[in-house]
């Protein structure tokens, strides 16, 4: 009888744990995929996730159900996805505002917003604009922080602590604007109190408030963007404007559970990168002010990163305060 050999069982074993590896990853994915989507159905958050959830779905040859998980601003759908086994059939469909912002703002969310995702993709982004309402007589940006410094303005913003306010507190900081914060409980109530003329500016998202300058309601004085957007292509950036370097994007994108595997997270990477390419999201998605991206998950984990690191400062600088 030959001598047994523990370092040859262990090596077989090895050896089969190996030869398996691929074949389990090849087979993803087997069955259906949730997608958890942490606001309410019906908002862009929503729309977004459905229109590219049902390309990845033919893409991967599985439904990709949405489950919607509103509440505490994002946080609790987030906690949910971080918790979730790290196998790929449990998503998040991130956005700015509880990837980079809350935790900006808030301890103890149940997330880290590095530790606890491995990022896949970012699907669609838009600047961040600056509008004010038909009464002010500043005709450009430049006269605009002018007038500001000779009286102070007051600016809305969805909420204290939202990606508007941050962005208002950022630019008061780059350009010297004396602005006041109105803080509302959303962005169209307070988009309604600058159309009416009892506040002057509001900082908020290309897809809440371009019907609006498209209709000349409102004025936009500058985009926060590298450079112009195609739905706005008369409106400069602020750098144009100003001189001063000025980015701000509110974003979502896909993330799956810290660990997950790397050739998973190839796979939906590629699938949602397929969602950036289609012509309906493509023209669904620009029709609300976002431009699809489809990046790598480098690329995104890299604006995480740098975003988080932005708005944390922001936060720290202005002496923000959560509701």
């Amino acid at each position: 009888m030959p001598a047994f050999r523990p370092q040859v069982l262990l090596g077989s074993i090895a050896l089969a744990l190996g030869l398996a590896a691929p074949a389990v990853a090849a087979d993803f994915p087997d069955k259906p995929i949730t997608l958890i989507v942490p606001f309410a159905p019906g908002g862009p958050t929503d729309v977004s996730a459905r229109l590219f959830g049902k390309v990845m779905s033919e893409q991967l040859g599985q439904p990709v159900v949405v489950d919607n998980r509103a509440g505490a601003g994002g946080s609790i759908g987030s906690a949910a996805a971080a918790r979730s086994p790290a196998d790929g059939y449990t998503l998040l469909w991130g956005g700015t505002s509880s990837i980079v912002v809350s935790p900006a703002l808030y301890d103890n969310l149940g997330y880290d917003p590095i530790e606890s995702f491995t990022p896949v993709g970012m699907a669609v982004r838009g600047p961040m604009v600056l509008a004010g309402n038909n009464d002010l007589q500043a005709a450009d940006l430049k006269q605009l922080i002018a007038q500001s410094k000779q009286k102070p303005m007051s600016v809305a913003s969805a909420g204290n602590g939202s990606v508007g306010h941050l962005t208002a507190e950022m630019f008061k900081s780059a350009t010297g604007a004396d602005l006041l914060h109105v803080p509302y409980r959303g962005g169209a109530p307070a988009m309604v109190d600058v159309l009416g003329g009892q506040i002057d500016l509001i900082f908020d998202t290309l897809t809440l408030l371009q019907p609006q300058i498209s209709t000349d309601k409102l004025r936009a004085y500058a985009i926060a963007a590298h450079e112009r957007h195609p739905g706005l292509p008369d409106v400069p950036t602020v750098e144009e404007s100003v001189g001063t370097p000025f980015e701000a994007y509110s974003w979502f994108g896909l993330l799956a559970p810290a660990g997950t595997p790397e050739d998973v997270v190839g796979k939906l990477t590629q699938a949602l990168a397929a969602g950036a390419k289609d012509p309906n999201v493509i023209e669904q998605m620009r029709a609300t002010g976002l431009e699809p991206v489809g990046g790598t998950a480098a690329e995104f984990a890299d604006t995480i990163q740098a975003d988080l690191a932005k708005w944390t400062d922001v936060v720290k600088s202005a002496n923000v305060k959560p509701e």
